[in-house]
């Protein structure tokens, strides 16, 4: 049996978009990388719900792995750790806004790997098992607020999963004039 061919690192993300895409009904992620080219990833409804799923756990242990709680944080604590994060969102350009120009990398994402770290998770997007064509480090806080914009993107596309905690769904953390907005 041959052994899979290493693939070469990524270069690391500098900033990236996540927005639903109606024509394509998927997720697209518009990513810029720190060696300045772009790579846009697209995630299916089926692969988002799994990675919400994921997500969601990752959050609720990162402060007990960073020691800032011994227990499991109570819904509460969850909510306002959460608002907390998307207060803290700053708005700017989309990295790809509209139609993709071409010659751009585009891959459908198969497969992620999440991971915790001391500091944060990392998620690798893999277009097979043994072919990652990027991996996102977080922060607890940048964790926090991708969550909030994969609900908000969750929303616009009229997906119903119900795989979303009663911290993120509660009435209000969406509205008002500082709420979060989707570039």
């Amino acid at each position: 049996m041959s052994q899979p061919t290493p693939t070469h690192s990524p270069a690391a993300v500098r900033r990236f978009t996540t927005e639903y895409v109606v024509a394509e009904d998927r997720i697209r992620i518009s990513l810029e990388r720190e060696d300045d080219s772009l790579l846009v990833l697209w995630l299916t409804r089926r692969l988002t719900t799994r990675l919400v799923q994921q997500v969601v756990k990752m959050v609720d242990a990162l402060p007990r792995l960073t020691g800032k709680v011994q227990a499991a944080p109570s819904d509460n604590l969850q909510r306002r750790s959460q608002l907390d994060a998307l207060g803290k969102i700053e708005q700017q350009a989309p990295v790809l806004a509209g139609a993709l120009p071409g010659g751009i990398d585009s891959h459908l994402i198969v497969e992620m790997n999440l991971r915790l770290t001391r500091t944060g998770a990392l998620i690798d997007f893999k277009t097979s098992k043994d072919c990652v064509v990027q991996t996102f480090p977080f922060s607890e806080e940048a964790l926090r607020q991708w969550l909030g914009v994969l609900h908000l993107n969750f929303r616009k596309a009229q997906w119903k999963e119900d795989v979303w905690p009663a911290w993120i769904t509660s009435k209000g953390w969406d509205e008002g004039p500082d709420a979060l907005r989707l570039n």
